[in-house]
């Protein structure tokens, strides 16, 4: 493949970074490659592997075929790849989500940065239009999590904001939430949750203290200090049920 079809897809891949504001680093993460192999693809020194242009394609929300050039023929024999590649997730995603095994479960997914803002009603509405799932094992969840009548609202979110190391979530990583309405964690306290405060979002473990909340970590932002559930500027998402990258509980 020749400079000029290189440098094709290295634009593409820096435009598309750009508008979904991911910078090289974050990617590198999700793709589980160096910050230095990021810094070569986009510069046009290195052609990504189909693989890797798939997660680019899904983690910025542009179809493949974006990256590829199909308007290229010296890119073809990747859009042919591509195309097989696409073939064989439409093909296989219906009869997952039929549960042929009753043991998947499908669970809607978005980015953890399109809770910004949100109520959690406004969360479950747009969980129904979801397009990107999580499969778990039901066998393998219940490990993690006591299943009540809420396990319809499950919710899967790729953490797009922050590193979390002291509670061992990165940047990349997949999160399982159940939904918290009106602020109420019930008997949960002590368990991690997805924060909105003043439409920063952030992970904090939750703890209560009679008709008051306060947070750990407080030295991550925003910085929240004890305060009632009613509190307007707060809304507490949902509770963390466990990370696929690494187990939490």
């Amino acid at each position: 493949m020749n400079s000029n079809f290189n440098k094709i897809i290295s634009g593409r891949i820096k435009n598309a970074l750009r508008q979904a504001g991911i910078s090289q680093s974050e990617l590198a993460q999700m793709i589980e490659k160096s910050r230095a192999y990021v810094s070569n693809i986009t510069k046009g020194r290195y052609v990504p592997k189909i693989s890797e242009l798939v997660k680019i394609a899904e983690y910025s929300k542009k179809p493949i075929g974006y990256f590829l050039g199909e308007d290229k023929p010296g890119l073809m024999h990747y859009v042919d790849k591509a195309k097989k590649w696409d073939k064989l997730v439409t093909l296989i995603e219906p009869d997952i989500r039929k549960d042929l095994s009753d043991d998947i479960l499908a669970i809607p997914m978005l980015e953890h940065s399109n809770l910004r803002n949100k109520t959690v009603q406004e969360i479950l509405n747009q969980r129904k239009s979801l397009k990107n799932f999580v499969y778990l094992s039901k066998r393998n969840l219940r490990k993690y999590y006591k299943y009540t009548k809420t396990v319809d609202n499950l919710l899967g979110l790729r953490i797009f904001i922050r590193d979390y190391p002291e509670f061992g979530i990165y940047l990349g990583d997949i999160t399982i939430y159940e939904p918290v309405l009106n602020n109420n964690i019930g008997d949960d306290s002590g368990k991690l949750f997805g924060i909105i405060y003043k439409g920063d979002l952030c992970i904090k473990r939750v703890y209560k203290d009679g008709k008051k909340y306060y947070f750990e970590p407080l030295h991550s932002t925003p910085q929240l200090r004890k305060m009632t559930e009613s509190n307007k500027d707060l809304v507490i998402a949902g509770k963390i049920i466990m990370s696929i990258s690494k187990k939490l509980f």
